[in-house]
C-alpha cells in the first residue's frame, strides 16, 4: 500500500503540452537573443506530435536531451552549436604524465594470483608482519581518517541526517579496504558490501530459504568453495539501545553459521581458527570472535573495542586505538587465511554435528 502512495503520479497531456509551450518560449524569448539554433529547435518542437511524448521523455519535463529526436533533427551545424556547452567540459587531450603513469600500470602490472603467506602461523599474541608494514598500513587508516575530517557531509549541518550507508561506506568500508590494502592473501579473497547474502546463513536454513545479508563480509574461495571469514553489522552514527542489541545477536549468530559452514568441508586447528564479527554501533566499533575450543566448544569474545573519530581529535590515543581495531582485523584474517589453505578438506561428515544456531522467530 504504502509503496503504491509513494509511487509519482504520471504527467498528464496537459502537463506535456504546457512544458512544451514553456520551453518554446523559454527559446524564444528576446531578452536573451533568439539564435538560428533556438529558431531551428522551436521549428522542429512546432513538428512533434504531443501525443508522441509521454513522462519517460526528457522533453517532457522540458529537457533537450544530446540523444533526442529533437537534437538529431539538427543541422549539422546547429548540432555542433548545441553540442558546444557539454564540449568545453571535456579538455580535449589528457596530460602526458598520466597517459605515462597509465602505460607504466599496463606494462608492469603482475596480478597476486598466489597466496604468499608466511609458513607455520598461529595466534600467539604477536604481529605477523614488520614494524614498517604495520606502519605503511596505518598511514593509510589514517589518511582515510583525513579525508573523513575533510568531508561536509560529517559537519553539523549533515551530521544529524546522515543515513547508515553514507557512514558505512566512507568510514567503515573505507577502513577495511585501507586496512586489508596490500595483503598477502592472493587474487581469492575480498570485501563485499551492499547487503549480499549470506551462503552460511542460506545452507543452515535450508534449500529455498533466504540468508541473512551482513553489511559487510570478507570472502575467499579455496577449492572452488567460498567461505566467509567476517561479518560486520553497522548503524547511523545516531545508534539505539534495540538496534546495538539487535546487530549484537545478528553478528554472533552470522559467525556461528560462518564457522559452521566451514567445518562441513574443512577441519581448521581448535583453539585457533576463528570467524570475526565487527560491529559498529553510533561512534563505537566492537572486534570480537567466535573460536572452537579443542573441546569443539564454540567461544564467542570481544577482543579489542574503540571510538570512530569522525571528527579531528588531538588525541593520538583514541586515533591509535581506532588503528589498532583494523590492525588487529588484519593480522587475525592473516592467520586464519593460512589457516583455513593449510587445512585438508574433510574427507568424511560423519562426525560432524548439526548446526547449534537455533531457528530465529518468523517475522
Amino acid at each position: 500500500m504504502l509503496c503504491l502512495q509513494n509511487k509519482e503520479k504520471p504527467l498528464s497531456v496537459e502537463e506535456i503540452e504546457y512544458n512544451i509551450n514553456m520551453l518554446k518560449g523559454k527559446l524564444m524569448n528576446k531578452k536573451n537573443g533568439t539564435s538560428k539554433l533556438q529558431q531551428e529547435l522551436v521549428k522542429i518542437l512546432n513538428k512533434i506530435p504531443i501525443s508522441e511524448l509521454t513522462w519517460d521523455n526528457p522533453l517532457a519535463s522540458q529537457v533537450i536531451s544530446y540523444d533526442s529526436k529533437l537534437v538529431h533533427r539538427l543541422s549539422d551545424k546547429q548540432k555542433k552549436k548545441f553540442m558546444k556547452l557539454a564540449e568545453k567540459m571535456v579538455p580535449l587531450t589528457i596530460p602526458s604524465s598520466v597517459y605515462r603513469e597509465c602505460n607504466k600500470l599496463a606494462i608492469n602490472f603482475s596480478p597476486r594470483n598466489e597466496l604468499s603467506l608466511s609458513y607455520g602461523l598461529s595466534h600467539d599474541g604477536t604481529w605477523k608482519e614488520s614494524d614498517n608494514k604495520l606502519k605503511e598500513i596505518a598511514v593509510k587508516i589514517l589518511d582515510m581518517l583525513r579525508n573523513v575530517w575533510c568531508n561536509p557531509a560529517f559537519g553539523d549541518e549533515f551530521i544529524k541526517s546522515m543515513n547508515e550507508g553514507t557512514y558505512v561506506n566512507n568510514v567503515i568500508v573505507s577502513a577495511i579496504h585501507a586496512s586489508l590494502s596490500d595483503n598477502p592473501f592472493g587474487e581469492r579473497a575480498f570485501i563485499t558490501t551492499f547487503e549480499r547474502q549470506s551462503v552460511a546463513s542460506a545452507d543452515r536454513k535450508g534449500e529455498g530459504r533466504m540468508g541473512r545479508r551482513p553489511d559487510v563480509m570478507f570472502i575467499t574461495k579455496e577449492h572452488s568453495k567460498i567461505y566467509e571469514l567476517m561479518y560486520a553489522e553497522c548503524s547511523k552514527i545516531d545508534c539505539t539501545a534495540k538496534k546495538e542489541k539487535d546487530d549484537r545477536v545478528k553478528l554472533w549468530r552470522e559467525a556461528n553459521d560462518g564457522m559452521y559452514w566451514v567445518l562441513k568441508s574443512r577441519k581448521p586447528k581448535k583453539d585457533q581458527f576463528g570467524i570475526v564479527g565487527l560491529q559498529v554501533a553510533g561512534l563505537k566499533i566492537s572486534l570480537n570472535v567466535l573460536i572452537r575450543d579443542k573441546h569443539e566448544v564454540h567461544r564467542y569474545y570481544k577482543l579489542h573495542e574503540s571510538t570512530i573519530p569522525i571528527r579531528y581529535s588531538n588525541d593520538p590515543s583514541v586515533l591509535a586505538e581506532f588503528v589498532k581495531t583494523f590492525l588487529i582485523l588484519r593480522n587475525i584474517l592473516i592467520v586464519n587465511m593460512y589457516l583455513l589453505r593449510s587445512t585438508p578438506p574433510r574427507r568424511s561428515k560423519r562426525n560432524l554435528e548439526n548446526s547449534s544456531t537455533v531457528p530465529s522467530p518468523l517475522r
